[in-house]
């Protein structure tokens, strides 16, 4: 007997969540990609401030990283 609702997945919905679930337990850096994106779908009510936040974060963070990297390249050209 099959259930085309979401809360009652049917048997073979079941046997390919199933088989993601090894395929991605075997490699970690899936299993933190996967923790991530649940986090986010819990955040979705907060999109519009954590997004333009996560935004300046990155270039404020990338500025600082490409001063270093040509600050060490001046270095090294000297």
């Amino acid at each position: 007997m099959e259930a085309s609702s979401g809360a009652n997945p049917s048997r073979w919905q079941r046997e390919i969540n199933n088989i993601l679930e090894v395929q991605i337990a075997r490699y970690p850096f899936l299993v933190q990609m996967r923790a991530l994106m649940r986090q986010l779908q819990d955040e979705r009510a907060n999109w519009p401030v954590l997004l333009p936040l996560l935004f300046v974060f990155f270039v404020l963070v990338y500025r600082n990283e490409r001063k270093k990297v040509k600050r060490l390249l001046r270095h090294l050209a000297e």
